[in-house]
């Protein structure tokens, strides 16, 4: 097997899959317990929805992204099923220059098959035409189809769904729950609280599967198997980093080994051992050259240069050696200092703040960082790669290819 083919960031792995065999026996549990929904929630990237796949053997996925309506939910289900709501078939039958017409209605999901009118003669022309016209199905239907062909609705970013959406769709999913049908429900974990938990009426209905960050030695295997395919020993002190690196990502180690394979040459199965060992200098070469994968450069941007001003020009702060630099220029740039981490409270903003000012140079004010951090929250709403929360002023970081990008791309 080819490098790409073991390390696979994009897709589901199999000769580097790792299974966290605890994890997948909790999810069969729960969706062999008849009435129940499943509420997984974990970090992003952290190999949710490669769980689903990997327990559920027939899944239908559909995602929470842009669900603004509840329509556009069932339409979503409807593409996937590639299910037309109902169609009309016309058939038509010309013998002798006279014509006369018969025509079906099938409603539902099979489409309608024309058949010729009754005394229709061997030598007559005919012509048939079929008209969808697509007239709704209410969500009792749709559930049907899916319980009838065994597949599991696994809704993917729930969080992401209109408000009004996730809590009309919670009580949908009590009720096709209760008639058989199983539901997993995947979300962060910082918004896992959302209606399809916090729904009374699902109480007692509602299993809760929370996916931890994975642990280094967990996401250390990764490496070990794949490198093991290709015949190649990579030395400790490299792993540890990469592993450190990708902030608790199986996808985003999955990419440092891939990058790491491509840039020395290690692409396809050595038939003798290599021992590849790098520098200091070699290992952040390949942290850099793997940012490629991880361009944010978009909303870097947009974070970085902030809402317009209104009135005064903002102050600029001296910085790391002599950097200049606005207070989100600072706030992108503390995130991106230190020890990686995907979550920061104020407290720890602030320090890293203060750790990159010059000295003798002033510093941003409380207010200043707290009403910056507050705009960054408004700017990243589409983009989804960093929220803050005003209430425990905390800073989440949503996407570890967004902080990866941060601390190791050239911008």
């Amino acid at each position: 097997m080819k490098a790409n083919e073991i390390f696979t960031p994009g897709s589901q792995p199999s000769v580097t899959y790792y299974a966290r065999t605890e994890l997948e026996q909790e999810l069969r549990d729960v969706l062999d317990t008849q009435g129940f929904i499943c509420s997984i929630a974990g970090p992003s990237k952290s190999g949710k929805t490669v769980l689903c796949e990997t327990v559920i053997a027939n899944m239908l996925l559909v995602t929470g992204a842009d669900l603004k309506t509840v329509a556009k939910f069932w339409e979503k289900v409807r593409q996937e099923l590639v299910a037309p709501k109902s169609s009309t078939a016309l058939s038509s039958t010309t013998d002798g220059g006279e014509s006369s017409a018969t025509g079906e209605v099938s409603a539902g999901f099979s489409l309608f098959t024309a058949k010729a009118g009754v005394g229709s003669k061997s030598t007559s022309a005919q012509q048939q035409s079929t008209t969808q016209s697509f007239d709704e199905l209410s969500s009792k239907a749709l559930f049907d189809v899916l319980r009838e062909r065994e597949i599991t609705l696994v809704v993917d970013d729930f969080h992401y769904a209109a408000p009004d959406v996730q809590e009309a769709l919670a009580q949908e999913f009590k009720e096709a729950a209760r008639n058989g049908l199983h539901i997993v429900v995947i979300s962060v974990p910082h918004r896992a609280d959302q209606p399809i938990r916090k729904n009374i009426d699902l109480r007692g209905r509602l299993t809760t599967l929370d996916i931890p960050t994975w642990a280094d030695n967990e996401l250390i295997e990764i490496p070990h198997l794949g490198f093991q395919q290709l015949n190649v020993t990579v030395d400790d002190t490299t792993l540890r980093r990469l592993v450190l690196e990708s902030l608790g990502s199986p996808q985003l180690i999955q990419t440092l080994c891939l990058r790491l394979c491509q840039l020395y040459g290690h692409e396809n199965p050595s038939p003798t051992p290599i021992q590849l060992q790098l520098t200091a200098a070699e290992l952040a070469n390949l942290l850099r050259r793997a940012a490629r994968s991880t361009n944010c450069s978009t909303v870097y941007q947009l974070l970085k240069t902030g809402p317009k001003p209104r009135g005064e020009q903002r102050n600029v702060y001296s910085y790391s050696g002599g950097k200049q630099g606005d207070v989100y220029t600072l706030i992108l740039a503390a995130i991106a200092s230190g020890e990686a981490a995907l979550t920061f409270n104020y407290a720890a903003i602030k320090a890293r703040v203060s750790d990159l000012i010059d000295a003798n140079a002033s510093e941003p004010r409380g207010v200043d960082l707290t009403n910056a951090l507050q705009q960054m929250d408004k700017l990243a709403s589409d983009d989804r790669v960093l929220e803050f929360d005003e209430e425990t002023e905390t800073l989440n970081i949503l996407d570890p290819y967004f902080l990866y990008y941060l601390r190791w791309a050239t911008k």
